[in-house]
């Protein structure tokens, strides 16, 4: 397993999580703390962006939890299809996995991304997870009363369809934010619009909103504009200084290059990149092994770093490649002036998309 896959799980998740019980509903709901139960309580009047909910809800802050607990049983079909509605597409699938395998150890297949919707499960109450360092897998449980919802949930074609049309509003907008770094709500209204439906500057915020309950990117007030920027700045006060040094004036792509751009197959088209490929398959043996590390966590690790701290990518780079290649200081060196050329002309925030 690739090192830093093993320190996303343990930092995250821990490797010594208490070990968890097959429950009742009721069980399940009493193990929770009264706050944890009023977060999923309060979590469709969020979604749905109901006051009536939040109303309710907040008259339960001072109630005896056995009270909320009701509340929570009462409404649990809401709440439950709440979550529906703004999980990844591809998190669906994960969450028939952990459904079919209930209470069952499960080694998943793409790490990352089961990783990241384990920990929203988790944080989100809808099921308890443990982790075994001793074989990578996981055990998960929620209660049979969950796990009839959510069946009925993949039943639900309207629900199913406002996933869809949430994941497709949001995936434009990761991807155009991955591409700018920094970027006015009112000016990606605009480019969301032309490139693929009418929608209101008040709904494309409320998408952005429910979705970044447990994604990245942040929404902020500034000088009288609503501001989305990439969770690549450490800060507010990055984001913002760096909105405030570049012009805005955005080179437009199409809508297939911002995804290309986000996924960094946009990369892979360049003549510089192919020459850094061929100088590795050139000068290196058996590198196929190891290529896909090496894309992943040195070159696209480079263009996402750098345009933040041009030195300390170069230095990242430097020790990262001496460690994987065993090259010496002038091969090193030469990797570097053909990662730069990349860098050079891959579409930067610091150009605005500009090559």
């Amino acid at each position: 397993m690739i090192e830093l896959e093993r320190i996303i799980k343990e930092e995250l998740l821990g490797v010594n999580n208490k070990k968890i019980k097959e429950e009742t509903l009721n069980e399940y709901l009493g193990s929770l703390k009264s706050k944890e139960l009023l977060r999923m309580a309060i979590f469709p009047a969020f979604i749905d962006d109901d006051f009536s909910v939040f109303a309710k809800v907040e008259r339960l802050n001072n109630k005896p939890k056995k009270d909320i607990i009701d509340y929570v049983t009462k409404n649990l079909d809401r709440i439950l299809e709440s979550y529906i509605k703004i999980i990844r597409t591809n998190e669906i699938n994960q969450l028939k996995i952990v459904i079919k395998n209930n209470d069952k150890k499960i080694i998943f297949g793409d790490l990352p991304i089961s990783i990241h919707f384990l920990l929203f499960l988790k944080n989100s109450f809808m099921a308890k997870v443990e982790y075994n360092n001793k074989d990578d897998s996981f055990r998960v449980f929620m209660p049979e009363e969950f796990i009839t919802i959510f069946n009925n949930c993949f039943e639900n074609k309207e629900l199913l369809k406002l996933n869809k049309f949430n994941n497709n509003v949001y995936d434009y907008v990761e991807n155009v934010i991955n591409t700018y770094g920094v970027i006015t709500i009112d000016k990606l209204c605009e480019l969301f619009e032309k490139q693929m439906f009418k929608i209101s500057e008040s709904k494309l915020r409320h998408i952005i909103t429910i979705f970044t309950v447990y994604e990245d990117e942040n929404v902020y007030e500034y000088d009288g504009k609503a501001i989305l920027y990439s969770s690549s700045f450490e800060s507010n006060d990055d984001a913002l200084t760096f909105y405030n040094s570049q012009k805005m004036d955005y080179k437009k792509y199409s809508k297939e290059d911002y995804k290309n751009i986000a996924n960094f197959q946009y990369t892979e088209k360049l003549k510089s990149y192919k020459k850094f490929i061929n100088y590795l398959y050139r000068n290196y043996y058996d590198i196929s092994e190891i290529f896909d590390y090496i894309k992943n966590f040195i070159i696209y690790d480079y263009l996402a770093s750098a345009q933040l701290s041009i030195e300390e990518a170069d230095n990242n780079f430097r020790t990262n490649i001496i460690k994987i290649l065993e090259a010496d200081n002038k091969e090193v060196e030469e990797l570097l002036r053909l990662m730069k050329n990349i860098f050079n002309e891959y579409p930067k925030w610091i150009k605005r998309g500009n090559i």
